[in-house]
């Protein structure tokens, strides 16, 4: 391995810093057939800030904040349903691609939301090894579901897995760490589990599941949809890398501000998405925490986030229905498919955001920062601060 490719994915396990739900929905129901009655907006209509009580000068600072990072692809803002600012890299727009990252962690772990919900896992508590058998009767038999979605598995923080060729067997067979403890530590094999709990549990694939118990209710079309597998070819990354268009992201960061709802269909249920966005720490199911305990300081906007290598954001602050995308420059084209193939100085196909910060390992020129994320909340906040 070429060693700034290593720093890069270094930096992507690192990045984002990058209890049992019973489900609404009877056992064995499938939670997307649920009527909720709700009638709340829901196709992102475009609109104006004052329209839906907003504040658009704040919407004005907020994108132009974002679009200090000269690798920004795109930035949509929601509030109440509709779209009340969005801006789009040259050459680009709403229809170019991007890709999530480990943005993808939070979309898996709402599949595990889902999985509970119909009955095929009995609850976050449910230990890892009735799925995972090769665990049982080694020192990670008693890791539980929950442990996993926390990162509280006592799984080591590495890079590894994004090199093997088959994750999901490194993942189970990856070593814990030496102490014991449960603490957070942020671990992509942790969330690799995740693929062969859902493909064990549902009896398909996470990212079929993925695609037809939520991203399908959600109104998108799978087969637009961009799911990497690994160098096999047979295994979904869970841990990273779906490719979609920005306005997917949204959806899904509305489904998580609306307690699992979407146009009157219940997809997740509200417990799950209610714990998932609940924190031990600054960290909950597989979502990010921009709270006090995060930055050190009292936030005047209570946000959750899904983040991902180099920039990839989804921003959500359920308590006034907001929701904030953000998307970095990507080179990739659709026919190129979404198997991994590192193999060489140059890998052959991968999710390439590196182009555009200069992180590559043949990328020349100065690094191409990231914008701070300490002034966000405040950036939020300000949309439904009166002028």
């Amino acid at each position: 391995m070429n060693q700034k490719l290593c720093i890069l994915v270094i930096g992507f396990c690192l990045s984002a810093c990058g209890g049992g739900s019973g489900g609404s929905a009877p056992p064995g129901q499938d939670p997307s057939e649920q009527q909720t009655g709700d009638t709340r907006h829901w196709d992102l209509e475009r609109a104006s800030a004052d329209s839906v009580s907003a504040n658009e000068a704040a919407v004005d600072d907020l994108i132009d904040y974002l679009f200090t990072d000269a690798a920004t692809q795109s930035v949509l803002v929601s509030k109440d349903g509709y779209v009340i600012g969005e801006r789009y890299a040259d050459g680009t727009d709403e229809n170019t691609y991007g890709t999530s990252w480990s943005v993808a962690k939070s979309f898996y772990s709402a599949a595990i939301g889902i999985a509970i919900d119909e009955g095929a896992i009995e609850s976050v508590d449910q230990q890892a090894s009735d799925f995972l058998t090769e665990w049982q009767g080694t020192d990670k038999e008693d890791i539980t579901i929950k442990q996993i979605l926390q990162m509280r598995s006592d799984y080591p923080v590495g890079d590894e897995v994004f090199f093997a060729t088959d994750p999901s067997e490194f993942a189970i067979s990856y070593a814990l760490a030496e102490t014991r403890d449960n603490s957070f530590r942020y671990s992509n094999a942790n969330t690799q589990l995740i693929e062969p709990i859902l493909r064990r549990a549902t009896g398909v694939t996470a990212d079929e599941y993925l695609g037809q118990k939520l991203l399908t209710p959600l109104g998108v079309e799978t087969a637009e949809v961009g799911f990497w597998r690994d160098a096999t070819g047979e295994n979904p990354m869970t841990y990273c890398c779906l490719d979609m268009k920005p306005e997917v992201f949204l959806r899904f960061g509305l489904l998580f501000a609306r307690e699992g709802v979407w146009d009157g269909l219940q997809i997740i249920s509200e417990d799950y998405v209610n714990d998932a966005l609940t924190p031990e720490g600054y960290y909950g199911y597989q979502w990010w925490m921009f709270n006090e305990a995060f930055f050190g300081t009292e936030q005047p906007a209570d946000i959750k986030a899904a983040q991902g290598l180099h920039g990839q954001k989804i921003y959500v602050w359920p308590d006034q229905d907001i929701v904030v995308v953000v998307m970095t420059l990507y080179e990739h084209l659709f026919n190129q498919g979404f198997v991994l193939d590192l193999q060489g100085e140059t890998p052959n196909n991968f999710p390439n955001t590196c182009e555009a910060r200069n992180l590559c390992s043949w990328s020349e020129g100065d690094v191409v920062p990231q914008v701070g994320q300490t002034g966000i909340p405040t950036l939020i906040a300000a949309l439904v601060t009166a002028e």
